[in-house]
């Protein structure tokens, strides 16, 4: 599971109906309804009572401060009813009060079925470092409350594939960021009301860290596993495969001992060759790692002088940091 390396936690939002213990009735409309019944409520002063939406008045008395949208029912006393006259719009979605005085006697909660979104300004690339705590959030709205899952996109030896992660809610929260937290999240939010496919939003997580440098060692073919030294003799065919993983993508320098063989530039993936006349024998090739953070530089060449026979400085930066590692060859006569 992806949950195991990247140390996924869960928080949801919790959308908490308003107000406190008073008697409430909640009132789910579809847009363009109309209210078949008033909003009723019983009072003992109509002079005293009022009706309000949130902290807006609606109604003060027997007087209706709109009153092409509302109306107070014909009812006589102790009924203070109000009426909503027109087709139901998603703005009049929220808390209708009816009041005496300071005190509230009735409370509704009118509520507009709508299918699940999430806004598009919502953000979708997070930058972070090794190490921190991020949390990306979904932000999807929508009545009934949707349903709000998270994936995300993990390599596999046939390309990208999207998994899912097992947590749900409208928060994802990730601590003690690693490498492997390098990748597309997506979360899929779906409710009852009027849908058959969830909508989603993919948000990039990008985790900067210093370049992560090991080097590969093959002597006529053969792969050499002792690290950093290998014994060689003229006419030996060697390769030095320097794979990197870095984010963000690094620039890469062969060089031997202190002179410079080529350098591959992330920016346009182009490898620029010293001016040497001695480099000409060394050949640089650039291959891509399975994970999109991944890359190798290879250095090509034959042991065929003596100055071949050196030390070989693999040199990765970016802009958080640099790294080397070093090969180095010697000359024997016999093996």
């Amino acid at each position: 599971m992806y949950a195991s390396i990247c140390f996924l936690a869960l928080s949801s939002v919790i959308h908490a109906e308003p107000g406190g213990p008073k008697k409430r009735v909640i009132l789910e409309y579809e847009l363009g309804d109309n209210l078949q019944y008033p909003l009723y409520c019983k009072v003992g002063d109509i002079n005293k009572s009022s009706w309000k939406r949130s902290d807006v008045p609606i109604s003060a008395g027997e007087y209706v401060f709109d009153n092409k949208k509302y109306s107070l029912d014909d009812k006589s006393p102790p009924e203070y009813n109000l009426k909503l006259k027109k087709s139901l719009l998603k703005n009049d979605a929220g808390k209708y009060s009816c009041t005496e005085g300071s005190k509230e006697i009735k409370i509704y909660i009118l509520i507009a079925k709508e299918s699940a979104s999430i806004p598009k300004h919502s953000e979708s690339s997070i930058y972070s470092m090794l190490g921190d705590t991020v949390n990306l959030w979904c932000n999807a709205t929508g009545y009934p409350e949707p349903t709000v899952t998270w994936y995300a996109y993990q390599q596999t030896g046939s390309g990208e594939k999207l998994e899912s992660i097992g947590i749900s809610g409208n928060m994802l929260g990730i601590r003690n960021i690693s490498q492997s937290c390098n990748t597309i999240y997506q979360c899929q939010a779906i409710n009852s009301y009027r849908m058959k496919k969830p909508v989603v939003k993919n948000i990039t997580l990008r985790v900067d860290f210093i370049p992560d440098v090991s080097v590969g060692i093959k002597l006529n073919g053969k792969e050499i596993l002792n690290g950093g030294s290998v014994l060689g003799r003229k006419k030996d065919r060697v390769v030095l495969s320097c794979s990197i993983y870095a984010v963000p993508p690094p620039n890469v320098t062969w060089s031997r001992d202190n002179v410079t063989i080529g350098t591959y530039h992330h920016v346009n993936s182009a490898i620029e060759k010293s001016s040497n006349t001695d480099n000409f024998l060394y050949e640089l090739k650039t291959k891509a790692l399975e994970t999109k953070i991944g890359i190798t530089v290879t250095l090509d060449f034959t042991l065929d002088a003596d100055y071949t026979f050196a030390s070989y400085h693999c040199d990765a930066e970016n802009e958080v940091g640099s790294n080397r590692k070093t090969v180095k060859i010697k000359h024997v006569q016999k093996r």
